[in-house]
């Protein structure tokens, strides 16, 4: 008791100090000047990680821009270096590590319904692709949007990049900058947004940019404009190369490791699209277009005032002279845009009186039309001069208005019933899933807004000196966002069946009760003809918040290749449920929860492999084994610092997993151990392996190197190098039908160089570069084979792609083929 004593008069000493008050006059200092109507920055590039991280920290801390990055596709077909998600999951992590980035920076994001679908050789394949009017929409309703007065594109339109999602993106930009301030172009847009013309467009020139992806040095020339940014920032008294590496570092998904660089940066510009500029200054570079409104002048000369007072070192009245900022708003016509900051100067007021205020709740989900409880934690000092007058509640069944006479510090608990309207969450942009490379949205700002509001928000009424404030605030669950789930939810145990004519095979689905209440469920599952489902269905009892695992005999009586799509009902008193949950949660991001329509691929085909038992050495994050367990019953996976202590000659072949080069390079010291594997008769088998954060120069216990070489063309023709070859011959006959409906690409980080012991199966043509001849290589040593295979098997594997299966299941056999060869 005595320990708790001291630890609350330390905290409430801390709270009163001079210390708190100068704390927050720093604060204070930064705040206010993000609340100046500023020059507003949009910055352009094709991926979530292409920004360039300190221009964008610096404009937006130390010139106190309005700055904003948008990125035409959220990054669905990049490589996951952290966990599992691919493809859309992949995006909705993606967009996570952004909002991240931009939390850091004091920027904000936006999207187009662009979809990442790999790399791509070139901008005019990439625009073959993408949806350029749609996607060219979104952009101008971005522009009208932020009304930014410069544009910024990381890209050039005209040179010719590594990567042609970036070059199609500067292209892009161009169309899209003109576009904006054109009555005729997307009208429909005008009846929610006006013309806006931004003054100028440039291109950030890029050097030695030290991403991956973008391509390489860029000589300044003397038309070049050019910007400094200094070391520090006064403000804050952090480094720019500190913000701007904490920010990259969020891309951790793309393996983007970057350290602080501590020396002044000079960035260079080249003007595309624009006035010319008159004087080389930062105020005629970032010339605004608008005209100067007497009560915007006026208001950031009162915000002026307030800087001045808090850099002299005067902290005291802060939320006095905020508060008569607002009431002189009061006289200020409502369509002025400096209305748009009133939220922002209440919060600021707010905690300039040393006030604090949290929402918690138990409860990481919840479902609509069910009780729930929150926790106010508010602490509001008594001589603030602040009341609290009440707490309403709008996603509450009846609205919830709680009136208050009290102030100080405690703990309000809010209870209520939820809405029964209230949807699952799911990101506004997965709503309409589009094509391949599309999506397809409902509206503008469901796509191009980065963040998704929340239904789930109350507002907390305050008063301060006769002025009524407005506190909005979210419930959260420890550090995270509480969801909005579904009664009930299913999760199949795979994301895909391979089933031969006749072939029985037992399907898993686990379900989940969101509910506190006990509820009768009958489940059933839905597919095509040509799938026998067993039994129809199945009807259980679950207590609440318990789970259950059910399972199903499907058995396919197609006589043809085909693949279908498995989904479930979950009925309940509440009605039918379709949906699985997912969670992307990681340290470095906000988690986030949400809810699709679950799903199981169904690839209906004849597959014949002979090998019985093989090992699967799993990289970081690698889930391929998944998809091989549709292929054979025994697949044991293994740590590669097991090795040593593994009988190997027990399997039939051996499978490494992707990049595992790149992840475990230890595993070099177990060559001699696999080659042994391999010459006894084993089959061992290498996947792709990428050039970047490769710390050997060759990989393989059979070496070869690797490059950036990649084959991105999913419909270019495969010629067979030796058509007679075992792995194409035996147990399945691989033809050029086994190539098609290929996803996303053939194959990738190509072998550049091989031994002569390695034979060369399959050869493709590169866009840019010609015949490719590393897509599938194998090495006859001894009585087994070593095979080094660069085809992107781990896409092709669960999407279902049935000549991937046979493929790799010829790999797995060769070493029992009769020696065909």
């Amino acid at each position: 008791m005595a320990l708790k004593f001291v630890a609350e008069q330390v905290l409430k000493e801390k709270i009163e100090s001079n210390f708190l008050q100068k704390s927050l006059g720093l604060v204070a200092v930064n705040e206010l000047c993000k609340l100046k109507l500023s020059k507003r920055i949009l910055y352009i590039g094709a991926h979530p990680d292409d920004e360039n991280n300190k221009l964008l920290a610096f404009l937006a801390k130390d010139q106190h821009m309005d700055t904003a990055y948008l990125s035409i596709t959220r990054g669905e077909g990049g490589q996951n270096f952290i966990g599992a998600e691919k493809g859309v999951d992949l995006g909705v992590l993606r967009v996570q590590e952004s909002l991240a980035a931009r939390r850091i920076e004091g920027t904000r994001q936006f999207f187009t319904r662009a979809k990442d679908f790999g790399f791509s050789e070139s901008a005019a394949d990439t625009l073959q692709k993408w949806d350029e009017q749609a996607i060219l929409a979104d952009m101008v309703w971005a522009i009208r949007y932020f009304r930014p007065d410069v544009m910024i594109t990381r890209f050039s339109p005209d040179i010719p990049d590594t990567h042609g999602h970036h070059q199609a993106a500067a292209i892009l930009t161009m169309k899209a900058y003109e576009l904006a301030g054109d009555p005729q172009a997307y009208s429909e847009q005008l009846s929610e947004l006006s013309l806006w013309q931004p003054k100028r467009l440039f291109w950030n020139v890029y050097q030695e940019s030290g991403v991956k992806d973008i391509g390489g040095y860029v000589t300044p020339l003397p038309q070049h404009l050019v910007i400094r940014i200094p070391v520090v920032d006064v403000y804050a008294d952090l480094h720019y190369a500190e913000i701007a590496a904490e920010s990259r570092n969020k891309h951790r998904s793309q393996a983007m490791a970057c350290l602080a660089q501590y020396q002044p940066t000079l960035e260079y510009f080249d003007l595309l699209k624009g006035d010319a500029l008159t004087s080389y200054t930062l105020d005629s570079f970032f010339e605004s277009n608008e005209g100067q409104d007497v009560f915007v002048e006026q208001f950031n000369h009162l915000i002026d005032k307030l800087i001045s007072s808090r850099t002299k070192g005067y902290v005291e009245n802060l939320a006095k002279d905020l508060a008569a900022i607002l009431l002189w708003m009061n006289v200020v016509p409502i369509d002025n845009p400096i209305h748009s900051k009133r939220k922002d100067i209440q919060v600021l007021l707010f905690k300039a009186t040393g006030g604090t205020l949290d929402l918690q709740t138990a409860d990481d989900l919840w479902v609509a039309g069910h009780e729930v409880k929150m926790q106010l934690n508010a602490h509001i000092p008594v001589e603030s001069g602040l009341i609290l007058e009440g707490i309403t509640v709008p996603f509450f069944e009846s609205v919830y208005q709680t009136p208050y006479e009290w102030s100080g510090t405690g703990k309000i608990a809010l209870q209520g019933q939820l809405c029964s309207d209230l949807t699952p969450s799911f990101p506004t942009w997965l709503k309409g899933e589009g094509d391949a490379n599309n999506y397809a949205p409902a509206s503008f700002r469901d796509i191009v807004l980065g963040e998704d509001e929340s239904p789930l928000a109350i507002a907390v009424h305050l008063n301060f000196a006769g002025l009524p404030l407005t506190i909005n605030l979210s419930p959260r669950h420890m550090e995270n966002i509480v969801a909005i789930a579904p009664p009930i939810t299913g999760t199949f145990d795979t994301d895909i069946v391979v089933l031969a004519n006749n072939a029985s095979r037992f399907v898993g689905l686990t379900l989940q009760s969101n509910t506190n209440a006990k509820q009768a469920v009958k489940v059933r599952l839905k597919a095509d003809k040509g799938l026998e489902i067993s039994p129809s269905e199945i009807t259980l009892t679950m207590e609440g918040n318990s789970s259950e695992l059910v399972q199903f005999q499907l058995t396919s009586r197609l006589h043809y290749e085909k693949i279908q799509q498995l989904n479930f009902e979950l009925e309940t008193l509440l009605g039918v449920h379709q949906q699985t949950s997912k969670r992307v949660d990681y340290p470095h991001i906000e988690s986030i929860r949400y809810f699709p329509k679950g799903k199981l691929s169904i690839l209906n085909s004849s597959v014949i492999i002979s090998a019985k038992k093989i090992a699967y050495v799993s990289g970081k994050n690698d889930e391929l084994a998944v998809s091989l367990k549709q292929l054979l019953t025994e697949v044991e996976i293994i740590g590669y610092e097991s090795l040593e202590k593994t009988n190997l000659s027990s399997f039939d072949a051996i499978v490494l997993g992707i990049r595992i080069y790149n992840t475990h390079p230890e595993l070099a010291v177990f060559h001699s151990q696999l080659q042994d594997y391999v010459e006894s008769g084993g089959v061992l088998i290498t996947q792709y392996n990428t050039p970047y954060d490769l710390s050997v120069n060759e990989v393989g216990a059979y070496p070869l190197t690797v490059s950036l070489n990649r084959v991105t063309d999913i419909e270019s023709a495969i010629d067979f190098l030796d058509s007679l070859h075992p792995v194409l011959n035996y147990p399945n006959k691989i033809t050029q039908r086994d190539f098609a409906n290929w996803i996303q690409d053939r194959a990738l980080f190509l072998p550049q160089n091989w031994d002569i012991g390695f034979q060369p199966i399959l050869r493709a043509k590169n866009l840019e570069k010609g015949n490719e001849d590393g897509l599938l290589l194998v090495n006859k040593k001894g009585k087994g084979y070593y095979i080094y295979s660069s085809l992107s098997l781990f896409r092709q594997l669960p999407a279902g792609v049935p000549g991937a299966y046979r493929l790799f299941a010829n790999m797995l056999s060769i070493g029992r083929s009769n020696d065909v060869s």
